[in-house]
């Protein structure tokens, strides 16, 4: 273990500069090793509000699950068996997995709690259409659902993609928009007309090409006057 040299504190051997006057770290006998676990948060601001976040969601987890449990033994209670219940039940859960299930993990994967957000939109889907009956779950609610759930994923894996510049993450968050609302018609119109018919669709998509166009275009012109700043050493 080393300590700083100018303010005395103590240093581990992640640590190669003193996190708290910053002075460089000097010690022979103990090299700088950046996989060693820092002995303080690099971020004690991030730190506190992750702590505060999911001190919140488990909070809140138990004020849901008072009403979800409650609704579900007065129906029991009452009928002797699970009926009406099960519509509040399955919509407390919902809420709970896609607004307080990803705060009680350090490092949420916003694609992956989406995914099983649309799957427990589908379960609930499924509690009301046998509750409900019809015919509506399987041609029109649940295709509705698996559209926006990879919608919605696919939006969020380019977004948060570390890889890709942000045109390129514009344009496909564009061109999922285009096929999502082409898409999405075509299941308006086989549900209530039984055939398929293009119209407002294609506006959008019209203009979701045009704008991507247009960004690929903006983007390129960015990439040429930065190269050419470098170029100038401007």
């Amino acid at each position: 273990m080393s300590y700083c040299v100018n303010c005395g504190v103590e240093l581990g051997p992640a640590e190669k500069r003193c996190p708290l006057c910053g002075v460089e770290v000097i010690n022979p006998r103990q090299k700088f090793d950046p996989d060693a676990e820092a002995p303080y948060p690099k971020d004690v601001e991030r730190v506190r509000h992750r702590t505060v976040r999911i001190t919140a969601a488990r909070v809140l987890s138990i004020l849901l699950a008072i009403p979800a449990v409650s609704v579900l033994l007065v129906d029991l209670v009452q009928d002797g068996r699970l009926s009406w219940s099960l519509i509040p039940a399955a919509a407390i859960a919902l809420i709970f997995l896609i607004a307080v299930f990803p705060c009680l993990f350090k490092k949420p994967r916003v694609w992956l709690f989406m995914l099983f957000g649309t799957l427990e939109a589908a379960a609930f889907l499924f509690v009301l259409h046998c509750l409900l009956g019809g015919n509506w779950l399987w041609l029109f609610a649940l295709p509705l659902t698996a559209l926006t759930g990879a919608a919605v994923i696919g939006c969020c894996l380019i977004s948060t993609s570390k890889k890709a510049r942000l045109p390129l993450k514009m344009i496909v968050v564009l061109l999922i928009i285009m096929v999502y609302v082409i898409v999405l018609q075509m299941l308006i119109e086989l549900y209530l007309h039984g055939a398929i018919r293009l119209d407002w669709s294609l506006y959008v998509a019209v203009a979701c090409a045009l704008l991507s166009v247009v960004v690929l275009i903006v983007g390129h012109l960015y990439v040429k006057n930065e190269a050419f700043k470098k170029k100038m050493f401007y």
